[in-house]
């Protein structure tokens, strides 16, 4: 901060001359916030990818990262993004920027903001207890409209209120889920929210129904399908339609459910758009309580609508998920660009004046030394952005290009009727990704700063090593030796090391067939020492050095200066040991 503070010196000296750039910078604010309502206009209609690219254009005007108000909402609507495309965790590290922003700026109505996003990530994360505590602070924040004219859309107390019930449903409180869900529909009535009132209606429904209070459940089904009528929210009233039915279920009335649902039915087709997350629940109970009476001609006629529904959104979340991160790092180049071209103009500004005083020269000259100390490690920076675009592109491209690829046979088998093939398809679908969020989770994991101890790394291995070992029954020895509590490591390095780890466990379960495998760590004269040995058959290492596995990990050892060794022996097992100076 000092080195750019000297920076700024010599302008100084052309503030009257170059005066007008403060109009300007109100003038680009106002266009900013323009995108930015046109963001959230997007995010409405579950355009999320074009949402994204309306950030991408305000991070084109300008790159400053001051903590303000609109930076609070910028930060925000990227969380909501990552929310809505189910990348939690970058999602969480959004809401948490703006927790910070907001602390800054000590806007109470922020800070109820920022943390209803925190709890939802939590709640979604299945962090039932963070959530919790998350919703109560966001509670002791909020307040009822009207707000002041200076902000956007923000959570109301409604919001917080139900989703603080819903905690409780999955904590299998539902005595508390009640109680909150009164207080929001309490606090919609207050503003004549109509779409908070229908929500809050049904929260209250489902609650009753997990306390077993069916007729008490169904008069707030009742209530919620009236509310969400009057508001034209459809998607609420198709789950009023479901709940009404799992209450006739619950009483034994077969007729009666299935006329509910009929009517949902009714509901789906005619608004085929609807949110997919309460189509999705309005289609599981249906095809539970067709399985429950056994009419396995609506249940199939069911099964094929969600699978529609799903290859449909599977498709078009792939490509908004692909699209967000591309342009999420395309952004972080952006800024980058930005700040170095401004960093110039700024230096050729200060250049212009050296000439003027011998204080000033001296100043520059200094400045000049720091600045390019600074624009080396922001090219470094730049570097490592560009190899982690590398990484998702390699990782995760290929992943997607199968789900896509096995989305579109198992549409063509849907149509065929080939129903064990479409099984196996959706397998396939669900194992690849499940595998590139396993990816994208290591990703996130090395570029965490949070994560940046070498116990963390250890212990992030360790728990990788019992989850594979475990499955093949492979007795698994896992040692520290040393002082390794104090221990950070760069990123690159973390990265390196966890992969190169990972890789050696990896292949020692998959191909050693050994019966024990023993991962030790050392520090020793300021060197880390990992050795990876298994008693298993062995291998020629002579013969096996042209494979992907071995070549990835001399490749990555050799990124980082790392020295790498690999060592076999036939029906006795193998070893790969490597070494890191800090």
């Amino acid at each position: 901060m000092k080195n750019r503070f000297l920076f700024f010196l010599p302008l100084l000296l052309g503030s009257l001359v170059y005066g007008q750039k403060g109009v300007e910078k109100k003038e680009g604010t106002l266009i900013q916030k323009q995108i930015l309502n046109k963001a959230y206009d997007y995010m409405s209609n579950d355009q999320y990818d074009s949402a994204q690219y309306c950030l991408n254009k305000i991070y084109s005007i300008d790159s400053a990262r001051k903590p303000t108000q609109f930076s609070y909402y910028l930060t925000t609507c990227q969380a909501e993004i990552y929310y809505y495309n189910n990348l939690h965790l970058l999602g969480l590290q959004e809401s948490l920027k703006g927790e910070n922003i907001a602390k800054i700026l000590r806007d109470s109505v922020l800070m109820a903001d920022s943390y209803n996003f925190i709890g939802l990530f939590h709640l979604n994360g299945n962090k039932l207890q963070k959530a919790r505590m998350a919703f109560k602070r966001a509670l002791s924040f909020a307040k009822q409209p009207p707000y002041k004219k200076v902000y956007m859309d923000l959570t109301k107390p409604h919001h917080i209120l139900g989703n603080l019930a819903e905690t409780f449903e999955k904590l299998n409180e539902p005595d508390s889920a009640i109680y909150y869900s009164l207080l929001s529909l309490k606090k919609a009535q207050e503003i004549n929210s109509g779409r908070g009132v229908a929500t809050g209606a049904l929260n209250i429904g489902n609650a009753y129904l997990l306390n077993q209070q069916v007729d008490s459940a169904f008069k707030y089904f009742k209530l919620t399908k009236w509310y969400a009528i009057k508001a034209d929210e459809f998607d609420v009233e198709l789950t009023a339609y479901s709940g009404m039915a799992e209450c006739a279920a619950a009483n034994s009335n077969k007729e009666a459910a299935f006329g509910y649902l009929n009517e949902g039915f009714f509901v789906l087709h005619k608004y085929p758009q609807l949110n997919d997350f309460y189509a999705a629940m309005f289609l599981e109970i249906a095809i539970k309580l067709y399985r429950k009476y056994g009419d396995i001609q609506l249940l199939n006629k069911t099964l094929e609508l969600k699978s529609k529904r799903e290859t449909a959104t599977y498709h078009r979340n792939n490509q908004q998920i692909q699209s967000l991160l591309l342009t999420g790092i395309n952004n972080e180049k952006t800024i980058f660009k930005l700040e170095l071209a401004e960093s110039k103009n700024k230096q050729s500004l200060a250049n212009t004046r050296i000439y003027v005083l011998l204080l000033v020269l001296c100043v520059l000259v200094i400045v000049f030394v720091a600045y390019r100390y600074y624009a080396l490690q922001r090219l470094r920076l730049a570097n490592l952005r560009t190899k982690i675009s590398q990484d998702l592109h390699d990782e995760v491209g290929a992943t997607l290009s199968g789900i896509g690829m096995y989305s579109y046979i198992a549409k063509e088998q849907i149509k065929q009727g080939e129903q064990k093939e479409v099984e196996n398809s959706l397998n396939v679908i669900k194992e690849n990704a499940t595998e590139m969020v396993a990816k994208l989770n290591d990703i996130v994991w090395t570029v965490n700063p949070l994560q940046d101890h070498l116990v963390d790394l250890i212990e992030r291995l360790r728990e990788f090593a019992i989850q594979i070992t475990n499955a093949k029954q492979i007795q698994l020895i896992f040692n520290k030796i040393g002082t390794l509590d104090e221990v950070k490591l760069p990123m690159q390095p973390r990265k390196n090391i966890y992969l190169i780890g990972k890789e050696a466990i990896n292949n020692a379960v998959k191909y050693s067939e050994a019966e024990v495998l023993e991962v030790t760590f050392e520090i020793k004269h300021k060197t880390l020492m990992v050795a990876i040995r298994d008693n298993g058959k062995g291998f020629l290492v002579e013969e096996e050095t042209k494979g992907n596995g071995l070549l990835n990990m001399k490749n990555r050892a050799r990124e980082i200066n790392l020295q790498l060794s690999i060592s076999s022996e036939l029906g006795v097992g193998t070893n790969v040991h490597f070494s890191y100076k800090f």
